[in-house]
């Protein structure tokens, strides 16, 4: 199974830093042009990929744990890693597949409210739930990491109940979910190249609490962004005064 295993690492390493770079170009070309549409399609599948690849990776390193006879309430430490992994992975999913359903429905948001939508919508609140239960209960030395990514979950869960209810004002309320949907599925990707390649790459070795900045870093960038961009559009359709 380790040649498996291998196959997966294999697959998600090289798929990220492809990914890490085809990001960009769907984010900085035209909205709506055909570079944006191709490039953001297969980036989305690649995405996918990568996220398959690296949740079945972490299942099968689970095993390998539990035969050492290391346990998931015995040993956090050996644990909050790869179930951290496991809840960034989920929930990018969740995102992705989320900021392509609402452009397929965005003339009728009452068409996206399915119970498979609606679903993934509560697992990513119920994914944030229990990295703070854990983080706090059972208290890993990554409970820092955990507790400052676990909102993603929240967010990302009660944004896609609340647009799914189509109380929307904004006629391109669809533009913005879309918008801040890629910019969360790419904080996750950013994130994944800060932690693990940036710092294997230039042999960074960071102790102590600055250990934790790669880990947050991508969302402290890109949460404000997010705001950013949102009022960009909004001013540029003057839904907000410029």
């Amino acid at each position: 199974m380790d040649w498996l295993h291998g196959v997966f690492r294999n697959i998600h390493i090289i798929g990220g830093f492809v990914g890490l770079f085809l990001y960009w170009i769907p984010i900085l070309s035209k909205k709506g042009s055909p570079l944006h549409r191709k490039v953001g399609v297969f980036w989305v599948w690649l995405a996918r990929v990568v996220l398959m690849t690296a949740f079945l990776g972490i299942l099968m390193y689970v095993p390998k744990l539990m035969a050492a006879e290391e346990y998931l309430f015995t040993h956090p430490n050996s644990y909050a890693f790869i179930m951290f992994l496991g809840y960034l992975s989920l929930v990018t999913y969740v995102v992705t597949v989320y900021a392509v359903a609402v452009l397929k429905h965005k003339t009728d948001v009452t068409q996206l409210a399915t119970p498979f939508m609606k679903s993934m919508a509560y697992l990513s609140i119920l994914l944030s739930v229990w990295i703070i239960f854990y983080a706090l209960v059972y208290k890993p030395d990554a409970k820092l990491v955990l507790l400052a990514l676990s909102p993603v979950g929240l967010t990302t869960g009660w944004g896609m109940l609340n647009y799914m209810k189509g109380e929307q004002t904004s006629k391109r309320a669809w533009l913005y979910e879309h918008l801040g949907s890629m910019i969360g599925a790419g904080i996750a990707f950013h994130t994944a190249f800060a932690v693990f390649g940036m710092t294997r790459m230039f042999d960074i070795g960071l102790t102590g609490w600055v250990a934790v900045i790669p880990w947050v870093l991508p969302t402290i960038i890109g949460i404000p962004a997010s705001v950013l961009w949102r009022r960009h559009y909004q001013k540029k359709f003057k839904e907000i005064p410029a």
